[in-house]
């Protein structure tokens, strides 16, 4: 999910630019183009027999004939879109920049704005104000002991308070940089600052969901991926990595023994959990995030991966910067690399078999097939 990438790039100028004039581009339409499978795309994902891919300036394409033509759907806003989920019953979500979460009911073609990034700032400083207002009460019948640590606590709370009451001044402007939904109406979105958001009822509405996870320093977060024995895992940068056992109520924090990046997260056909990210690093769990360990690349090109796939067969196949892709057949064990020759970076993958693949990247649509091994 070149979501990871745009976001990396654009985020802090984003952020700079927040206040009324980003507000009011947030939430104009998208911009019309000639060709939609042209454009700079970050993510791709089959709805129903139909490919949706979203990308930059709200633009969201839509195709019915795996990937020979494409048409571009209607979408209120107008800021980069790093992430679509396809669930059952033509229901399809995106993510992107300014807080914006998007829901679609016809597999992709017509989109309504379900929450944007005023609402999360206005639920971040509730939740801060609600945490100092905990913390004051503890004061009252504290110890002599207890009192110094819980003033720091206070104190700390207090300078996010003020960071979140300018944040709501400003505008909209951290991004969303995944969104995964389990069936058509619970889900989550996860983005830049550790944005972690919930809905149960298909994005009518959304809430809040940062109090029993740990990342007291906002890292940012990046995707998130559910195994088959119920077991939620959503990975971030400096090397976060969490496991949730009860749709994401509560996490434990992983050590993956890598402190880089981690863009993405795949669960192989024999139950293992992939994360990857930068350089081109690929770790690998067979104890559903216990331990891991680093999987070796053939001829390492050691490029960023940004998106992956299993495919039906089992083939696993991730992309990256510099057009690079890479395929395993022996469930992310092993990865053999491959170049797509002159493309710029890539975000994401879809495909049924190996050999009728569509990415996607800077460039937009690329057509692939994964090299028999030899």
């Amino acid at each position: 999910m070149l979501q990871r990438l745009f976001a990396l790039a654009a985020g802090a100028a984003f952020a700079a630019c927040a206040g009324p004039a980003m507000a009011d581009y947030t939430f104009a339409p998208a911009l019309e183009f000639a060709r939609p499978d042209g454009m700079a795309l970050t993510d791709i994902a089959f709805c129903e027999g139909r490919l949706v891919a979203v990308g930059e300036r709200g633009l969201v394409a839509y195709s019915d004939d795996a990937g020979d033509t494409w048409a571009q759907a209607e979408v209120p806003v107008s800021q980069l879109l790093t992430s679509v989920a396809c669930a059952d019953g033509g229901n399809a979500y995106a993510a992107g920049h300014a807080g914006v979460l998007l829901a679609s009911r016809d597999r992709g073609a017509t989109w309504t704005l379900q929450f944007d990034g005023n609402e999360a700032n206005r639920q971040w400083l509730a939740y801060q104000r609600a945490r100092l207002e905990q913390l004051e009460e503890q004061l009252a019948g504290a110890s002599d002991d207890e009192r110094q640590e819980l003033e720091y606590a206070a104190e700390d709370i207090g300078f996010n308070i003020e960071d979140a009451e300018a944040a709501l001044e400003a505008g909209p402007a951290d991004p969303f940089l995944d969104v995964w939904f389990r069936d058509a109406h619970f889900g989550y979105a996860v983005g830049a600052y550790g944005m972690l958001y919930r809905t149960e009822n298909g994005g009518a509405s959304w809430e809040i969901a940062v109090e029993h996870i740990d990342n007291p320093d906002r890292y940012h977060y990046y995707a998130l991926v559910a195994d088959g024995a119920g077991n939620l895992f959503l990975s971030g940068e400096a090397g976060l990595l969490y496991r949730s056992t009860d749709d994401g109520r509560h996490w434990e924090r992983l050590d993956p023994g890598y402190d880089g990046s981690l863009f993405g997260l795949l669960i192989a056909g024999d139950g293992a959990v992939l994360a990857f990210g930068l350089r081109g690093n690929v770790l690998r769990s067979e104890d559903a995030g216990d331990t891991w360990r680093p999987v070796p690349v053939a001829d390492d090109p050691r490029q960023g991966l940004y998106g992956g796939i299993r495919l039906v067969d089992g083939t696993l196949v991730l992309v990256g910067a510099g057009g690079v892709v890479l395929h395993s057949r022996d469930d992310g064990r092993s990865f053999t690399p491959s170049l797509v020759e002159g493309a710029a970076t890539l975000s994401a993958v879809a495909g049924r078999a190996p050999d009728d693949l569509r990415l996607v990247g800077m460039e937009g649509v690329t057509d692939y097939a994964v090299a028999a091994d030899g």
